[in-house]
């Protein structure tokens, strides 16, 4: 088994990250892989768990990416003309 664990330090993001992130926990089903991901304060947590190392990749990418677009839709601020 392959394993990986992050810590992402959001801040204020945390809470609404973790709460837009939770339902993919659901609806992304693998059997190579297994993720969770915990809050703690500020902190987000994310725990990867592979058979090999290419699921483990795949996982990894898939979860950076929901991540990052979580912080970036919750840092957008929307501007009217």
């Amino acid at each position: 088994m392959h394993t990986l664990s992050v810590e992402f330090e959001l801040g204020r993001l945390a809470q609404p990250a973790f709460e837009s992130l939770r339902p993919e926990l659901q609806a992304i089903p693998s059997e190579r892989s297994k993720v969770s991901l915990e809050l703690s304060g500020d902190t987000l947590k994310l725990f990867v768990v592979a058979e090999d190392v290419v699921s483990l990749r795949a996982a990894i990418n898939t979860w950076l990416r929901l991540i990052k677009i979580a912080e970036d839709m919750f840092n957008t601020r929307v501007t009217s003309s």
